[in-house]
């Protein structure tokens, strides 16, 4: 199996992100009109049930997975790459299908005692086989990955999501005349049927490449070496004890499962805490929770955007940083860490300046409700710490720090549900305050992780530095932004029309001004579809591109 550079691999794993998202809109849009509001509200009364429990079972796994098969493959030992993988079938598959078991025997007491609609019964039936195959998927997406190559955990989400397009709208077309309940369950089933298809995917991808044929360049036993500052470093079982294995496996999945749910944690204190503080500040019921929806829906969708990316940089980070730590080699470490900095920044930073400029043009243009920019404007600030959390997590997993992403989650999330409780009751403030806590959150979480990927390194704060060129750049394109949005919404007086060319000028402006400055390398460029080798060679010629 040949592995790919950390740019390709990235760039393999972005453009499946949004492939995903696109087919995933796709699905959402035209379901919601053939089966209407109804139908989909029961599609997403029996997720949350499932989603948990498909975060429980899988989350942490691919991170464990992919850290511990790139060090036995860094080290020389395909066998133990191999082992790892069996080890954690083993533990995946019985305790996939004692969940998938339980979600389809328990689906009557659920949709009834929990959910409180009886009519969710078919459609968390029809969901339940998608956690097994799921779990399955994720240990061999993990293994692959390990091996430093994307492209079967890429192709395998867009097949899965095109599967449940097709399959998903199809049986919900076909059991519409039966009710709601049973489009609901047609299209549940969609969701299981790719499920199963991405993981024949995989195994298709497992059996055809020569997956325990090490590269050269993985034969080296270098004895691993710490990281500048480490006391001590975690002891490492033997790789031919399969017990050794199992507990490596567990010590490292608990806690990146842990991280993994601090996001629905934040979710599950903003709806317990924003409605109600909100009503004691003086608003109604409804009102409250339409100012939630604008928050919950709008602002943090809007802010986790650009994750499509930086979760695609963390993905390709662990196995990256876990072969680099095991080999010894202190300095491309430091370059993954610098990267995954870098990475954060120059997605995260024009993010969230777009955001602050165009608050409600953009949510008028995307959801048709301008008032949801006024949570967005308080906490556009958070897109960029929201990328920086992303990527710096990569790092600790892949050096072996799980339980730090996952500490500084929890203390983010708690220091949001103080903020909001505060904030949100003070009737001037409102859900402005929500906003600003929930934003709070990614700020303190991106910040521990960043003082721990600096104390790591040995370079401190200074890992910064590497986004001044992003920084600058943003600073010439707000002026743009904010120019363009206004003269032309005075001059057409449409929205959409000014509110896209403002941000299509941003786009130009923020990349001409990282050219310019010289942030942008050559293979960067020509990792771009279609016009990025010659736009390479172009930008060359002129002097301007990183070698």
């Amino acid at each position: 199996m040949k592995s790919q550079s950390f740019l390709k691999g990235t760039a393999i794993l972005v453009a499946a992100g949004i492939a995903t998202k696109v087919l995933g809109a796709l699905f959402t849009i035209p379901l919601a009109r053939l089966i209407g509001a109804e139908g989909v509200g029961l599609l997403h009364l029996a997720s949350p049930v499932f989603s948990m429990a498909l975060v429980l079972c899988v989350s942490g796994l691919p991170v464990a997975t992919s850290k511990l098969v790139a060090e036995r493959l860094a080290r020389g030992d395909p066998s133990g790459a191999r082992q790892v993988l069996l080890v954690c079938l083993g533990l995946v598959i019985p305790v996939g299908m004692v969940l998938s078991a339980a979600l389809y025997a328990g689906a009557g007491f659920i949709s009834t005692s929990v959910v409180r609609d009886p009519r969710a019964y078919f459609p968390m039936k029809y969901l339940s086989p998608a956690l097994a195959l799921a779990a399955v998927s994720s240990v061999l997406r993990g293994y692959f990955q390990g091996h430093r190559t994307m492209i079967p955990t890429a192709a395998s989400h867009v097949v899965e999501q095109v599967v449940r397009l097709v399959v998903g709208l199809g049986l919900a077309y076909a059991f519409l005349p039966r009710g709601a309940q049973w489009a609901a369950a047609g299209a549940a089933a969609g969701s299981s049927t790719g499920a199963a298809v991405g993981l024949v995917m995989l195994g298709v991808f497992y059996l055809v490449a020569a997956v325990d044929r090490p590269a050269p360049a993985t034969l080296r036993r270098v004895p691993p070496r710490r990281w500048p500052g480490e006391r001590r470093r975690q002891r490492t079982l033997p790789g031919s004890a399969a017990g050794g294995t199992l507990r490596q496996l567990l010590s490292l999945a608990g806690p990146a499962t842990v991280a993994a749910l601090t996001l629905p944690l934040l979710d599950v204190i903003n709806a317990v805490v924003v409605p109600a503080r909100l009503q004691q500040a003086g608003w109604s019921v409804t009102d409250a929770t339409r100012l939630y929806g604008h928050l919950s829906v709008m602002a943090v969708g809007l802010v986790a955007l650009p994750g499509v990316v930086t979760s695609a940089v963390a993905t390709n980070l662990v196995p990256q940083v876990a072969a680099a730590d095991a080999r010894g080699e202190r300095r491309r470490a430091r370059m993954l860490a610098r990267q995954a900095i870098r990475s954060a920044l120059v997605i995260g930073l024009p993010a969230s300046a777009g955001l602050a400029v165009l608050p409600t043009q953009i949510c008028a243009l995307l959801f048709k409700d301008p008032a949801g920019g006024v949570p967005l404007s308080s906490m556009a600030f958070a897109s960029v710490f929201f990328c920086l959390q992303q990527t710096t997590a990569g790092v600790l997993n892949g050096s072996g720090k799980v339980l730090l992403p996952a500490k500084n989650g929890i203390v983010g999330a708690i220091a949001a549900g103080a903020v909001n409780y505060v904030l949100t009751a003070v009737p001037e403030v409102g859900i402005r305050g929500a906003a600003v806590g929930t934003g709070l959150a990614f700020l303190v979480t991106a910040a521990l992780n960043t003082g721990a990927v600096g104390r790591l390194t040995g370079e401190g704060i200074g890992l910064l530095a590497v986004g001044w060129r992003a920084l600058a750049s943003c600073a010439l394109m707000v002026p743009v932004v904010g120019t363009v949005s206004r003269v032309l919404l005075a001059r057409t007086l449409s929205n959409s029309l000014s509110t896209s060319a403002a941000i299509l000028a941003g786009i130009l402006v923020y990349s001409l001004g990282l050219v310019a400055l010289g942030e942008l390398a050559y293979r960067e460029v020509a990792l771009i579809p279609f016009i990025g080798p010659r736009l390479a060679r172009a930008l060359q010629r002129a002097g301007v591109l990183r070698k």
